[in-house]
């Protein structure tokens, strides 16, 4: 994108690519062709993508070790090609966290999103949808460089709410979503964690296939539709009786406090 669309002028592109490319983007761009040539094989996507990878876990500088296998490989895998920076502690800080969060990450970043196809080393249920947060890699690069926990434990919760707007179905199997993070891509993940007072993060569901996180006021939130808006809870979670809703939602904090509740953050 940044060679083909960010530029105006192909000769502006041009030079963008020749003196302002990263060389070592550049160098996994070209290495990744090999991988390139399977598209054509009897593999599937899903081994396609696997293969690399597990390929590019291999090519990590100092080395990872052999690629890991079960619960959380795949996720691990994932969480370290779009972080591009200090691999090593990307895996340590990923098995460092909670189990909730833990357990999500693996779990999401495993659906494939295509029926009767899943990793050879994480098999997963075969439901769907699959959820694409996108952007995800641009939040793991700013915020992840400073505070890969925090960033993990972002994205395990924007995984977790978007999972209630489009819980798992086998007839789902097939399709996936997108989660826009245009928001908070960005941001470090202190500014994530304590936005201006007043204000929350929602994720709202805007299609059948779509959502974004967006800034809200909490006054905005009365009377809010929360069948396709999730609050981000992205403090401890506590079970208190909102007033606003009129229920017990552990996702929820008390909405009068939150502005309180989100400086609480244990990260």
């Amino acid at each position: 994108a940044d060679l083909a669309a960010a530029e105006p002028c192909p000769l502006e592109g041009c030079e963008k690519f020749v003196l302002k490319f990263p060389q070592r983007v550049l160098t996994q761009f070209l290495d990744s062709f090999s991988v390139v040539q399977n598209l054509g094989s009897d593999k599937t996507e899903t081994q396609v993508l696997e293969d690399y990878l597990v390929w590019r876990w291999g090519k990590v500088e100092p080395s990872l070790g052999p690629p890991p296998s079960g619960k959380g490989s795949i996720a691990q895998m994932r969480a370290t090609l779009m972080a591009q920076g200090d691999s090593s502690m990307i895996v340590k800080t990923f098995l460092e966290l909670p189990a909730e969060d833990q357990n999500t990450l693996a779990e999401e970043m495993s659906v494939t999103g295509i029926r009767n196809q899943a990793y050879s080393r994480e098999p997963h249920s075969g439901s769907g949808p699959a959820i694409l947060i996108y952007y995800a890699p641009a939040l793991m690069q700013r915020a992840g460089r400073s505070n890969p926990r925090g960033a993990l434990r972002i994205l395990a919760e924007v995984f977790r709410q978007a999972r209630e707007l489009w819980p798992l179905s086998e007839g789902e199997a097939d399709t996936s979503v997108t989660v826009r993070i245009d928001a908070i891509k960005e941001l470090e993940v202190s500014a994530i964690l304590r936005p201006e007072s007043g204000y929350t993060w929602v994720l709202t569901r805007t299609s059948g296939i779509d959502a974004t996180v967006k800034l809200v006021s909490v006054s905005a939130l009365q009377g809010t539709d929360f069948k396709s808006n999730k609050i981000l809870c992205f403090t401890p979670r506590v079970a208190i009786k909102s007033s606003m809703m009129g229920k017990v939602n552990s996702l929820f904090p008390t909405l009068p406090l939150m502005p309180r509740v989100r400086r609480l953050s244990l990260w």
